[in-house]
């Protein structure tokens, strides 16, 4: 039996929150909620729709104020909490009083060591990470499941890698950081009147190193690592292509160079946020002009 766990910070919560993901994306308040894993020791702010990953057996640390309280499967959070043995989604709901403040998706991860010699993890196609394996994945286990919401403006379905189409399980991972860095970039462009979009057009998340390998990417690409993703702005109209972001009657280079001079902009001003990279490609036979986000940690740009 392990020894109780300590809390790590205070619970403070930005007021008054609006629960529930807006029809139209805005910045959207931050939540300062101490909720970490064993495994983790970086702390985050987080929004009011949220998720958590935990590997089976880890505890949860968590602090709370006196009116509040943690439902993790409609059952209150105690200090001796511990993740189930299986990789599984748990829904999870933060409460102030009777008010609902925060809902929380937790994942339990599937253990990295769980793929088999050849790289398949139940008869989905990992490959072989050519250094710094993730110690699990996000499971999915059906096509449901892919409307699970990671935060106010996006779902665990935009960063599925595009291999196996018709094969359940998935497998799948997201980075916090760079999902912190696509909201905020979304919600200054709809609060600039830029677009009225509810979210980006996530082009490529996640990439298994199996497929990063077959799509001739980047043998160290943060594809891998569920740190980036490659996004177009696609509302008006909804076409499937980049929007005229610059307004000049065409889409093309341009407005990928448009849209990155924009993340440059707000990720110098923004402090709060984790550092990362951005990079603008143009068209091609397959594509649109496109813009690379990443949540890597360090500053990093190309293609401008």
């Amino acid at each position: 039996m392990k020894s109780p766990l300590k809390p790590l910070l205070a619970a403070s919560f930005v007021a008054p929150l609006i629960i529930g993901t807006p029809a139209i994306a805005q910045t959207v308040p931050v939540v300062n909620a101490s909720l970490t894993s064993q495994s983790q020791t970086a702390y985050s702010p987080r929004f009011n729709i949220w998720y958590e990953t935990i590997m089976p057996g880890e505890g949860l640390l968590i602090s709370l104020q006196p009116d509040q309280q943690l439902l993790i499967e409609g059952k209150p959070w105690t200090p001796d909490w511990r993740a189930p043995a299986t990789a599984q989604a748990l829904s999870a709901t933060l409460l102030s009083g009777a008010q609902e403040i925060a809902t929380i998706t937790l994942f339990v991860l599937e253990p990295h060591t769980n793929k088999d010699a050849k790289g398949w993890l139940n008869g989905y196609r990992i490959g072989s990470y050519p250094r710094n394996p993730p110690k699990g994945f996000i499971r999915l286990d059906g096509p449901e499941d892919k409307e699970i919401a990671l935060s106010p403006h996006f779902n665990l379905g935009q960063f599925l890698c595009k291999q196996q189409p018709g094969h359940w399980p998935k497998y799948v991972l997201v980075s916090q950081d760079n999902i912190r860095r696509l909201e905020a970039l979304l919600g200054a462009l709809n609060d600039d009147k830029t677009t009225d979009a509810e979210t980006f057009f996530v082009m490529s998340g996640f990439r298994t190193p199996f497929y990063n390998s077959a799509i001739g990417s980047a043998k160290f690409s943060r594809h891998m690592y569920g740190d980036a993703a490659d996004i177009y702005v696609d509302y008006a109209p909804r076409n499937g292509n980049m929007d005229d972001l610059n307004r000049d009657g065409k889409v093309n280079k341009a407005d990928a160079n448009w849209l990155y001079d924009y993340a440059q902009r707000l990720y110098k001003e923004r402090k709060d946020l984790p550092k990362g990279g951005i990079g603008a490609y143009r068209a091609n036979a397959v594509h649109g002009p496109f813009v690379h986000v990443d949540g890597r940690g360090t500053t990093a740009r190309w293609g401008r």
